[in-house]
């Protein structure tokens, strides 16, 4: 949807894309309580499997001596020979399918020891596809899925017509963008059965899902309009259910021996969701196809986990989360909040035993409880409707989670700049410090989702410039650099792209150097915009626009 509520006579749509598992919910404006999941048709489920399965066309030219869908059996393959034919469910059972997207978009995201990237990244390679454009693949049969279930409810024509404009998420018109944990806290505060909030309540939201579990703290501003701040920096990390998974993978592998565990997977596809289960005394999962081992103690196409077993696969998943958990109540301690409780949301939060580890791990914790909305699996596609229907300003502030800045130049310094940044400027004749950063929110710190952060420039010039480039700068160091140097932990995060040519001639401020040399300068000032999904930035000259760059906020 575009910046604002959406009209009356609207369909908003929200999705929720899991690591493991995706979904689609969505309401008619005007009716907040008709909200609903869109099910897959024929399995009347919420979500549907994060996985794709791809081939490719009968047209591309084999190489020979190869096997046909290896990476380099074909010659000269283009993206046009390769198309998808399975998705969700279907390609669940496929043992070619392509999984675990979401992990791969960032490529900087460190995964635990346990994920190999290289190992999610091999089925891509295979196909040509990044992850970014098997993503967009899957989203557009996501999308065609939800049109196509929207179509059978009896709508007026109006608001059929209106559905369509508001899921044209192909092409990614109408969109907006929401953080999954913040989308799943604004329905579990909002829906929350049992609870009674009052201002000045605040709530830990843990949104555990296959790929991720990410934390986030609200502090409740007002209940008339409903309003919230977060509180503390959210965190997150890789430990949801989908990691059980290969952890369970691992073990099946370790108890088969890896000749038999390799043969079984040719003929059987991996599916290993069966792992998630909620009973940590022993249990009985399915290994349909599994040649009789009673050593391994697999029989009658059972692998049998006692509680041992069960434990070893949960247990780094459990204490993973548990850190996180207490690293966000030890954060709200530090600013002086006392959470009232940890509100589960997500698939994997609803299950007993995440529960009842929590529950356990807060007993000595005064006035704390554990509580699991319902929905809790498609809390975060839910809670996208209610921010596309309540717009921005449900939000007021955010806790920026590292120092965001833009590299500038100062007039140099002795003793305060560094010599290796020195330069000289021959357009006004002066003496610059290169590769300095003005901060516009140190880490910690709070953003107004109301009020833009400005910080006002200028710059020197022979004649008027055409273009010009600004750098941002993202740091994770305890405190601020004052001078950009690249490292891990201060890097860019991108760069605004700036179109003077519309800037009015009268901007331009015609001066002389101490020798009477002509020059201009333009005073311009960089801004940076909070809100829910991502900080914007840009460039402006007045109150004219000259350039943005929209940047994730993790």
């Amino acid at each position: 949807m575009p910046p604002g509520r959406p009209k009356k006579d609207t369909i908003v749509v929200g999705v929720d894309f899991g690591t493991t598992h995706s979904g689609v919910s969505y309401t008619y404006r005007g009716k907040p309580d008709s909200s609903s999941e869109i099910p897959v048709e024929g399995t009347g489920c919420d979500k549907v499997p994060t996985q794709l399965q791809y081939e490719v066309s009968s047209e591309a030219t084999p190489l020979p001596s190869r096997k046909r869908r290896a990476a380099g059996s074909y010659a000269d393959l283009n993206k046009a020979d390769v198309h998808v034919v399975k998705w969700g469910f279907p390609a669940m059972k496929e043992k070619e399918s392509i999984q675990m997207l979401k992990l791969l978009l960032d490529p900087q995201q460190e995964l635990p020891p346990y994920v190999s990237r290289t190992k999610l990244e091999a089925q891509l390679k295979q196909i040509g596809r990044s992850a970014v454009e098997a993503t967009a693949d899957f989203l557009e049969k996501l999308k065609a899925q939800a049109l196509e279930a929207l179509d059978k409810p009896v709508w007026s024509d109006a608001a059929k017509d209106a559905t369509l404009k508001a899921t044209e998420m192909a092409k990614l018109r109408n969109l907006q963008m929401i953080t999954e944990p913040e989308a799943a806290g604004l329905y579990a505060l909002k829906q929350m059965e049992g609870v009674t909030l009052a201002e000045g309540d605040t709530y830990i939201v843990c949104d555990a899902g296959g790929g991720t579990v990410d934390l986030i703290s609200y502090e409740v501003k007002s209940l008339k309009p409903l309003r919230f701040e977060e509180c503390a920096a959210g965190t997150g990390g890789i430990c949801g259910s989908g990691i059980l998974n290969m952890r369970f993978e691992d073990h099946v592998k370790a108890r088969m021996g890896l000749t038999a565990f390799e043969e079984y997977c040719e003929q059987n596809p991996k599916d290993w969701n069966r792992c998630n289960t909620d009973d940590m005394d022993d249990a009985s999962i399915p290994l349909a196809g599994a040649k009789e081992d009673p050593r391994a103690g697999i029989e009658k196409n059972y692998i049998i986990l006692d509680a041992e077993n069960l434990h070893d696969i949960f247990r780094p998943v459990m204490e993973s989360i548990v850190k996180l958990c207490d690293e966000q109540y030890i954060a709200l301690r530090k600013a002086k909040k006392k959470a009232k409780g940890l509100i589960l949301v997500g698939g994997f939060g609803e299950s007993n035993h995440l529960h009842n580890v929590l529950k356990l791990h807060f007993a000595g914790t005064k006035d704390f409880d554990i509580l699991q909305p319902p929905n809790a699996w498609s809390a975060a596609a839910r809670g996208a409707v209610i921010h596309c229907i309540e717009g921005d300003s449900l939000v007021e502030a955010g806790v920026a989670r590292h120092h965001y800045g833009v590299i500038n130049r100062l007039p140099f310094e002795p003793g305060k700049h560094s010599r290796k940044n020195c330069v000289f400027d021959p357009d006004d004749e002066k003496w610059y410090a290169e590769n300095q950063i003005e901060w516009f929110v140190k880490k910690n710190e709070s953003i107004s989702a109301r009020t833009p952060m400005v910080l006002p420039f200028h710059f020197p010039a022979y004649d008027k410039l055409t273009s010009e480039t600004i750098t941002l700068v993202v740091s994770d160091e305890e405190e601020a650099p004052l001078e950009f140097v690249f490292t891990g932990r201060t890097r860019t995060l991108g760069t605004i792209e700036v179109n003077l040519e519309k800037v009015a001639a009268n901007r331009w401020k015609k001066q002389k150097t101490f020798s009477g040399k002509n020059f201009v300068s333009l005073n311009y000032q960089v801004g940076m915009v909070f809100g829910s999904g991502g900080l914007m930035f840009d460039m402006r000259v007045g109150s004219k626009i000259c350039g943005s760059l929209r940047a994730k906020y993790e």
